[in-house]
């Protein structure tokens, strides 16, 4: 039986090839989208999942309560509570505390190279997390001072072919350090990220390192526990802070768990942490609705196009009741149909999977992985798809078809049936809702992605250069700054502690220079020689620069957050104290010179908060400002100078503007998922538009011979035939605008800065589609207003 019901069905779909294209190319695209969207969420999902232990580990956060900083939520804690919680709580198997996480110096053979990330970190690294060893030692990897375990990656780039196991790499050409094993490459759904791991038991003149890990006073770890079994967050929140007191930690540091499911996307709100790649839950919820909507929409267009075309297989199904089929038979064989058009559907987008999303990796920065489309759980999921998305696209239009009465059905009643005509209309304003809703969306998101890449950010990012030297060479700055301007190109070297886009450190401060104990105010430092504001493009709003011609050792310079801060109306003069040593109540105090205008520091995620800067002529970061010509033999000047003054690093620089789009690149990769996948629902509620045209024309073919017939111009039957379906996309403008509104508000929320919505996106959305709809229908529309009307009467 269905052996038949599939033969008549390729029949079918054979027999109206045009028609039957559009029915299966807007199911493919349909398909391919929710795929493709189904890759990327089970990407996100995916993080951290590697590990054994994955549903038992937590990693400790802090709240930072003090006053002064906006962001409380941070990802390091005090050094020794990793380490107490693991003695001291029965559920707390063990601890480890990374440091560190960025580029380190190396060289071999005096080959120097680059580390791309590294961290410092406890022995104990892997007992909690499974990152395979495949080469070394697999026990007490890094128990002695200077080990280090590196990736395969790591291994080729230094040794090449060389075993690289008890060989020894000089970090900035004077500490050695042993490779004591050589790790698989960290899978890239981890959130650490590195290349390389390096002890962090203290070696023989590291005292000071030995202190600050046995301290309860600072916060700089990140730290992760191994638990039991899976962590009761608030139990265990209570259990830390406690822990935390007894051992007389600052009061406004109050630790936290996060389990380790939740690290990738639901940590948009804290800084000072080592998170690669992280996402947001926000985004997951709004691509599975862009997925649910797009398949919904396809599955319309389907049904839209069977029941347009109901009248055409009317009189097969009168023969088929007159010659004694029952309407079961005749369900199962519409729902027969709709299931193989939507398996021809679903092959053709596995065919188009495998295509695209190596393309859109690239475009996006993922990593979807398509071979999970081959996993036994994808397939079950996938063939159940093919089945619900047939049966509910195919479901109503079998109802709708088995239904018509045999005799009435060869006089062609159902023609003009009005509920017919109600449905097609109903599903062309859920289609153009779906639409309209997410142009409106795209155009939302496209708006603030140029909000924030053209927001006055207080400073100019405009041809800088940055150059990063190590703790090492810091010194060789002012010789390094020195010989960089001695090329015209050049305009302004600038040194600091840290490039603009990365988080600044914070200090705790006390006003006029007076201790109190009972103050806690933390605000963010960064130290700066006197060429650093002006090459950045910052604005003095009060006071002066650091100068060569004063003695700005003690001078501070604030911005304008912090003066509203701490209520000062004339800072300049002020005093500022800062801890000097271990001893809380002893202070040094500086003197604000200047003010500067409000600039972020940081990224547009996070609000402004009080900062200030220190002098030094002597940083780790440097700015270059350049003159946009000649480029290329300004960066070999760079280079030749870097190695003068650096002899045996590698020189690298980035341009500050490229550094500033990285910041935002998986925010620029959703902007990106959301226009295509709006394009491409766009496409498919065309597609439905067209052939609806077309069958609407055909249908009212004696109707317009008629119209012509009584004087009826060729513009009067075009705007007969489109401006029912302009009222059609004007009642889903309004159904659209409405449910956009409230969806990208929401959206917006994340952002500490954002656009206000106007009425001008949604104005635009609504006349595109319009403009759209017209040019989908005007080939029909046309093509029956031009049409001599003796064909369409002779034809009756």
């Amino acid at each position: 039986m269905f052996k038949s019901y599939f033969i008549t069905g390729l029949r079918n779909l054979l027999k109206q090839k045009g028609y039957s294209f559009i029915k299966i190319i807007g199911l493919t695209f349909g398909l391919t989208a929710s795929m493709i969207i189904y890759l990327y969420i089970a990407e996100d999902l995916s993080y951290d999942t590697f590990h054994k232990n994955y549903p038992n580990i937590v990693r400790l956060l802090t709240i930072d309560s003090a006053e002064g900083v906006s962001s409380k939520l941070v990802g390091v804690t005090q050094p020794r509570l990793g380490p107490a919680a693991a003695d001291e709580l029965p559920e707390v198997i063990t601890s480890v505390r990374f440091t560190g996480g960025g580029r380190l110096d190396l060289s071999y053979n005096d080959k120097p190279l680059k580390c791309e990330a590294s961290f410092r970190v406890d022995p104990t690294v892997f007992e909690v997390f499974d990152f395979p060893i495949v080469d070394g030692a697999t026990t007490g990897v890094l128990d002695k001072p200077g080990s280090i375990a590196i990736t395969q990656t790591l291994a080729r780039k230094i040794f090449g072919n060389e075993n690289p196991i008890g060989k020894t790499v000089k970090l900035n050409q004077n500490t050695d350090l042993n490779v004591t094993a050589v790790l698989a490459d960290v899978p890239k759904n981890s959130h650490l990220q590195f290349d390389l791991l390096y002890s962090l038991v203290p070696g023989q003149n590291e005292d000071g390192l030995r202190q600050a890990l046995d301290t309860w006073q600072g916060i700089f770890c990140f730290t992760y526990l191994l638990l039991d079994k899976p962590a009761d967050v608030a139990d265990l929140n209570t259990k830390l802070k406690a822990i935390s007191k007894k051992n007389n930690a600052y009061e406004f540091f109050t630790p936290v768990v996060q389990p380790l499911k939740d690290v990738h996307l639901k940590s948009k709100e804290i800084l000072f942490e080592t998170n690669a790649n992280k996402s947001d839950t926000l985004n997951v919820y709004v691509l599975s609705i862009i997925a649910i909507l797009i398949l919904v929409l396809a599955a319309v267009n389907f049904m839209n196009l069977v029941t347009a075309k109901s009248t055409a297989r009317a009189k097969e199904i009168g023969m088929r009741k007159v010659i004694g089929a029952i309407r079961t038979q005749l369900i199962l064989q519409h729902l027969t149909e709709s299931i193989l058009v939507t398996g021809i559907a679903a092959l053709l987008a596995i065919a188009a999977v495998l295509v695209a999303v190596p393309l859109l990796n690239n475009a996006y920065h993922r990593f979807a992985d398509v071979t999970l489309l081959m996993h036994p759980q994808s397939i079950t999921l996938l063939s159940g798809l093919v089945l619900i998305v047939g049966i509910m696209a195919g479901l109503y239009p079998a109802f709708v078809l088995s239904s018509f009465k045999p005799i009435l059905v060869l006089k062609g009643s159902f023609k003009n049936s009005a509920s017919g005509i109600r449905l097609r209309k109903a599903l062309v304003v859920l289609q153009f809702t779906i639409s309209i809703a997410l142009m409106v969306g795209t155009g939302i998101v496209y708006q603030q992605m140029r909000y924030i890449y053209t927001a006055d950010l207080g400073y100019s990012r405009d041809q800088v250069i940055t150059l990063q030297q190590n703790n090492q060479n810091v010194a060789n700055a002012t010789t390094l700054k020195n010989e960089l301007l001695r090329n015209p190109d050049i305009l302004s070297v600038g040194t600091s502690s840290a490039r603009m886009g990365q988080q600044l450190g914070r200090v705790n401060i006390y006003p006029d220079g007076v201790y109190n104990a009972e103050t806690n105010i933390i605000t963010s430092i960064m130290v700066t020689d006197e060429s650093f504001i002006p090459t950045m493009g910052i604005k003095m709003m009060e006071g002066r620069n650091f100068s060569l011609d004063y003695d700005d050792s003690l001078s501070m310079i604030i911005n304008e957050e912090m003066a509203r801060f701490l209520k000062w109306k004339d800072p300049v003069g002020k005093k500022v104290g800062l801890q000097n040593g271990a001893v809380a109540s002893e202070l040094t105090n500086y003197t604000v010179v200047g003010v500067v205008k409000d600039f972020h520091f940081a990224t547009v995620r996070h609000k402004l908060e009080p900062m200030f800067m220190l002098y030094n002529n002597n940083n780790n970061a440097l700015a270059v400002k350049v003159k946009a010509e000649n480029i290329q033999a300004t960066l070999t000047f760079m280079e030749e100078t870097w190695k003068k003054v650096n002899p045996g690093t590698t020189f690298e620089y980035a341009f500050l503007d490229e550094q500033f789009a990285n910041l935002y690149r998986n925010e620029q990769a959703f902007a990106s998922m959301f226009t295509h996948f709006t394009g491409l629902a766009m496409l498919i509620a065309g597609l439905g538009l067209f052939a609806l045209s077309a069958f609407t024309a055909e249908q009212r073919r004696k109707e317009i011979g008629i119209r012509k017939v009584l004087g009826a111009s060729n513009g009067t039957i075009f705007y007969k035939l489109s401006s029912e379906f302009v009222l059609l996309i004007m009642i889903s403008f309004v159904f659209a605008s409405v449910i956009a509104y409230f969806v990208m508000n929401k959206w917006l929320d994340d952002f500490q800065y954002s656009i206000s919505i106007g009425a001008g996106i949604f104005i635009l959305a609504g006349a595109s589609s319009i403009i759209i709809a017209l040019l989908t229908i005007s080939f029909q529309a046309l093509k029956a207003a031009l049409s001599n009307p003796v064909d369409a009467l002779r034809s009756e």
